[in-house]
């Protein structure tokens, strides 16, 4: 009886372990994001393939929003908009007067305009593959469910434990 309530003791021990581990990484992961946000780092995820091999469907583009327009140079990969809804993810080709020109690295053809001051977003520094598949599905209805399940169960958990763990202390 006694080593049964040993191997829970310890078992329980682990999983806050554990869950401690957990939480700190999630809160060190919220520090680096926000502090990344307020330097102008964006993610943006990949929804085509004009810039494979390059940059693959799925992967997310980390773009430097405070990048200068003027400092864009050719073969750097940019973030612009197109229309009022678009973000596209494009190579810059060549620098002319009337802006910069980009090319898809999949594309046979030019990009029809130049990008503008007004229409840069940014330039991008990385990407991280496939992490736009998560993203994606984040956003979406199930997603949102799915993730808001698993926010709850993790603070329940560690509810639990806590109590858990102020019981044994009475």
């Amino acid at each position: 009886m006694m080593e049964e309530k040993q191997k829970k003791s310890s078992l329980m021990s682990i999983i806050r372990r554990i869950y401690d581990i957990i939480a700190t990484l999630l809160i060190a992961l919220a520090a680096v994001v926000a502090v990344l946000w307020i330097a102008g780092i964006r993610p943006y995820a990949v929804v085509s393939g004009s810039m494979e091999p390059a940059v693959h469907v799925g992967s997310v583009c980390i773009v430097d929003q405070h990048a200068s327009y003027k400092k864009v140079a050719k073969n750097d990969i940019i973030a612009f908009r197109v229309g009022t809804d678009t973000l596209v993810t494009h190579r810059a080709v060549r620098i002319t007067a009337d802006g910069i020109i980009t090319k898809g690295d999949a594309n046979n053809a030019e990009d029809a305009e130049p990008v503008t001051k007004d229409d840069f977003v940014g330039r991008t520094l990385f990407s991280i593959p496939k992490i736009g598949y998560f993203i994606g599905f984040v956003h979406t209805r199930r997603g949102l469910i799915a993730s808001a399940a698993v926010l709850a169960a993790f603070i329940l958990f560690g509810a639990a434990v806590s109590e858990k763990k102020e019981k044994k202390k009475e």
